[in-house]
């Protein structure tokens, strides 16, 4: 059969800047010369052009960000085509192209000039398009025993798109950030909003004329795979403390993306929970379809331990950012990590570990001397600036001596010394047993020289306690906390379409693709955990309210910021 030539032209606007209606290309009536071919046979031309607009912007207010051209530049460009499917796993590919700077529209610089590239041909039977910027190696590795890289003919999208295991690092090397189709899915899509399949799959157009084609483009819009954290502290306390050496890592964070990943609605974007409070709509610019801001990673519904990138209190970051810095700003990137309603509880949800030194200013200490809160810190060398919080109170080694000096006075002076309450003394007995010192035992009676005695059997302990390592007298007991060094740690759950109405709702946390998430920690008005704590499977991501005050905002980068009072 004698091959003929068709023409179209696919102009791919990268999302995760500021894409916008004024963004889409005019689509002219290509009809009335029959330039529309619908023969499946031959080739076809297509020019591709890819746009990245300046500014990226989202939530935030202002709702504007300049994308740096290390986010922005493209160094390769993959364009695999499709046959149709009603389900879409099962279309199969019919060319996967790797395209020069000209065929892709870009400079010598690798930046998108927004102009239709050097036109190129793929099979008439391409219905469907995918457009992978930046191939991460892990990516490209699936294709590499395939003939000339690229996938067979026939292959499932469902095999193009399958889950990879690999990290955000090897997807955010400066000028090569991972893209792919902003949809979640293949394009093209209806995008006449009035109309009743808006956003549902349309084929390619082919035309017989370069020209023809060349008049009549269709917008792919690409967005990174992957989210960005910064986190921004202000060393400010309502309580009677001061915080200084904070830093902050991202911490359970995924090991696996889909090239590609699906897009739902949040609960809040919910039209059918508008009655229970939902705002009912989407809202994020570069959800061009309305088909929802959330998306469905590889372990959406199916959460292991094993899915995720976790410190604990044996494994501990070596390094750990500066967020006070404002020039050069630190941050992090991170695979996108979402889940369930069910699944959002502190283990499996991406979250900011953050660390400061929270120093209380005064100690109290007991009649007489209540008046005259002691304001000294720990100054013992293997001791230094350790405190211990019990039962809502601060306490040195010094300062809690004194209490419990007082608490063995009355409690003998009691006429039942067996039941008289002594909550500090009890705590810290259950301290210097849970560390290995060994309790210190009380008598049924004591007098004024068994009590003094008592005391400094107390004092004496000071000594063994430090002997023990830091990370395993950093521990909590009942009613008491010990704080080595005054270090504190905390976890921020970030929050990605949070909203008050409800508590725990599908899509209030997670980190989706090319967001931008900005943590402004506001104030530390408590001590938070005195190592960093182990994945935790039982506590749902809105238990920790009283520790934190965040402000989220989404970027696209979508941007989403949130405060949160320590």
């Amino acid at each position: 059969m004698k091959k003929k030539n068709f023409f179209m032209l696919a102009l791919a606007a990268v999302a995760f800047a500021a894409c916008s209606n004024e963004d889409l290309v005019p689509t002219g009536n290509p009809g009335d010369d029959n330039q529309l071919v619908t023969d499946p046979t031959g080739d076809a031309w297509v020019a591709l052009a890819v746009k990245t607009p300046v500014q990226t912007r989202g939530l935030h207010n202002p709702n504007q960000e300049a994308a740096t051209e290390d986010e922005s530049k493209i160094t390769t460009v993959r364009a695999i085509f499709f046959t149709a499917n009603a389900n879409e796993d099962a279309a199969t590919v019919t060319a996967d192209l790797t395209l020069d700077n000209d065929e892709a529209g870009l400079d010598a610089n690798g930046i998108p000039s927004g102009a239709a590239g050097k036109a190129f041909k793929v099979p008439a039977t391409s219905k469907r398009i995918l457009i992978i910027a930046n191939p991460s190696p892990k990516f490209e590795a699936k294709t590499a025993s395939e003939t000339d890289q690229k996938w067979p003919v026939g292959t499932t999208y469902a095999t193009v798109n399958a889950a990879l295991d690999d990290t955000s690092a090897s997807m955010t090397t400066a000028g090569k950030f991972m893209m792919s189709n902003a949809k979640g899915s293949l394009e093209p899509s209806d995008e006449d909003e009035a109309s009743g399949t808006f956003g549902e799959p349309v084929d390619l157009s082919l035309y017989a004329t370069e020209t023809a084609a060349t008049n009549n483009p269709i917008s792919i819009r690409i967005d990174r795979v992957v989210s960005k954290v910064r986190v921004y502290v202000t060393a400010d306390s309502d309580t009677k403390a001061t915080i200084s050496g904070a830093g902050w890592v991202l911490n359970a964070t995924n090991k696996t993306f889909f090239p590609v990943s699906k897009r739902t609605l949040t609960w809040n974007e919910t039209p059918a929970k508008k009655p229970l409070g939902a705002r009912g709509t989407c809202i994020t610019p570069f959800d061009q379809y309305k088909i929802g801001s959330y998306r469905v990673d590889p372990n959406y519904s199916t959460q292991a331990l094993a899915n995720y990138n976790a410190y604990t209190s044996t494994s501990a970051p070596s390094i750990w950012n500066d967020p006070t810095t404002t020039v050069n700003k630190v941050a992090e990137y991170c695979l996108e990590n979402t889940q369930t309603a069910t699944h959002n509880v502190h283990a499996y949800t991406t979250h900011v570990l953050l660390k400061a030194k929270f120093i209380p200013s005064e100690y109290g200490r007991p009649a007489p001397n209540d008046g005259t809160p002691s304001t000294a810190q720990e100054t013992d060398p293997k001791l230094v600036g350790d405190w211990m919080l019990i039962n809502g109170g601060f306490y040195t080694f010094a300062t809690l001596m004194e209490w419990i000096e007082a608490e063995l006075k009355a409690k003998y002076a009691d006429k039942e010394p067996t039941t008289f309450p002594t909550a500090r003394t009890t705590a810290y007995n259950r301290y210097l047993a849970a560390v290995g010192v060994g309790e210190i035992s009380l008598p049924a009676t004591a007098d004024a020289a068994a009590i003094t005695s008592l005391v400094d059997d107390f004092k004496a302990t000071k000594a063994n306690v430090g002997n023990v390592a830091a990370k395993d007298r950093a521990i909590t007991v009942t009613g008491l906390t010990y704080y080595v060094g005054a270090v504190s740690y905390y976890k921020i759950m970030i929050k990605h379409d949070d909203t008050s109405a409800v508590t725990n709702e599908l899509g209030e946390f997670g980190v989706v693709r090319n967001s931008v998430y900005d943590i402004n920690v506001k104030k530390f008005n408590n001590p938070g955990y005195p190592a960093i704590p182990d994945p935790d499977e039982g506590t749902p991501d809105e238990s920790d309210e009283g520790w934190l005050s965040i402000e989220i905002i989404p970027n696209p980068w979508t941007w989403y910021t949130q405060e949160e009072i320590m």
